[in-house]
């Protein structure tokens, strides 16, 4: 007989892999949205981008949150304007899944939040908002993610 170790060593290798990721491990994962991954904990949208979706993620990589007005982030991570972050948040999530090779089918995007968001693919070169994609098409379980290069702030 095996001993015990033996037998739990081999009973973990024949387990299936780990359930695949949500929007957020993935993100989180990435290496390159670590500022939106904090801004949804903030936000209070956790368990929303937890949850089935399926959503589309424009997601600003960590670099899109410096060309910010300056004081702006600061202002908005305030827990007196976790609404205005949410907001924010809400304007890059797009219900459904998409990938960049669907978006030469539309103009405009409606966001979980009901706003229209423009999007736009010329040769190749996807822009959703102010925002170009730079990562494009990253799966999750419950969202397809693209990153893109700036902050899509509403318009009202």
């Amino acid at each position: 007989m095996a001993p015990a170790g033996a037998m739990a060593d081999s009973a973990a290798r024949a387990l299936p892999e780990t359930a695949p990721k949500n929007l957020l491990e993935v993100a989180a994962a990435q290496g390159s949205f670590s500022i939106f991954c904090d801004s949804v904990e903030r936000a209070g949208l956790t368990e929303l981008l937890n949850g089935n979706g399926p959503f589309t993620a424009f997601i600003p990589i960590d670099a899109a949150f410096g060309k910010l007005p300056e004081g702006m982030l600061e202002t908005l991570f305030r827990p007196e304007n976790k609404s205005q972050l949410a907001d924010v948040l809400y304007g890059h999530l797009v219900p459904k899944r998409k990938t960049v090779v669907e978006f030469e089918r539309w103009d405009a995007l409606k966001t979980v939040n009901g706003r229209n968001v423009a999007i736009q693919s010329v040769n190749k070169q996807v822009s959703f908002g102010t925002g170009k994609v730079m990562l494009p098409n990253i799966y999750s379980s419950n969202a397809v993610i693209h990153g893109i290069d700036r902050v899509n702030l509403p318009t009202n």
